[in-house]
């Protein structure tokens, strides 16, 4: 039996992304490819003394898996005695309460100073 290759590339007549599928349209064929969205994890650590969480939610969760893309909230909330000094790492701020948009794995801390 003869193999016989076919140049992909010169028969197909459209390429689609929509979402996570892409649609290729070839000539009386259809294909639907459905991709997986990356996944990317968020650590959170602190120095000084204060607590640092993913909002809403806060607790003790210092790690947190996300899809490529996804928006995230994480806050800073000084003991007493402590103020927030700012953020460092894979991102960096002064502001307690921010919203990052995750497109890769990432390690931010806290940095909390005495008053």
């Amino acid at each position: 039996m003869k193999s016989r290759g076919v140049n992909i590339l010169n028969k197909l007549t459209l390429i689609t992304l929509i979402g996570a599928a892409i649609i290729v349209a070839g000539i009386g064929v259809t294909y639907f490819v459905f991709l997986q969205p990356k996944v990317y994890t968020v650590t959170l650590s602190k120095i000084g003394s204060g607590d640092v969480s993913f909002y809403p939610g806060g607790g003790y969760l210092t790690a947190m898996q996300v899809n490529s893309g996804t928006k995230i909230t994480i806050k800073a909330i000084p003991s007493s005695g402590y103020k927030f000094s700012g953020w460092t790492g894979d991102y960096v701020g002064a502001q307690s309460q921010v919203d990052i948009t995750v497109d890769k794995d990432m390690r931010i801390t806290g940095v909390f100073v005495p008053e």
